[in-house]
């Protein structure tokens, strides 16, 4: 049975993105190559694969994991933003982050889709 991840901020979809494990299998949204989708997403050993009811895509468990840590950064920027006013201070903690998500050295050359 496919579980579906519809709230941006939860501790399931923060597992799911953040931990993948094998045969994992869930939709969400998620910013992909045509922009912000309902995927279906579908882990495995070497790769994961993601379906939108407009494309499909195979990619590497490596690519997966900086994608979804990237989503789940964005998510949680975009959830403590308040307009005019600072974030509280150490905000990521609440997120699953042990320091400043911005912080984190990101390699993102293998990102570039084929």
């Amino acid at each position: 049975m496919i579980e579906t991840l519809i709230e941006k901020i939860t501790p399931e979809r923060q597992e799911r993105l953040l931990n993948p494990k094998m045969s994992d299998h869930f939709k969400t949204f998620f910013m992909g190559k045509y922009g912000f989708r309902l995927y279906e997403i579908k882990v495995g050993r070497k790769w994961v694969t993601m379906r939108s009811n407009c494309h499909r895509a195979r990619i590497s468990i490596d690519k997966f994991k900086t994608l979804a840590f990237v989503q789940w950064r964005r998510d949680a920027e975009t959830d403590t933003f308040i307009p005019q006013q600072k974030r509280k201070r150490e905000w990521y903690k609440d997120y699953g982050f042990t320091k400043n998500p911005r912080d984190y050295f990101v390699d993102t050359n293998h990102l570039w889709y084929k």
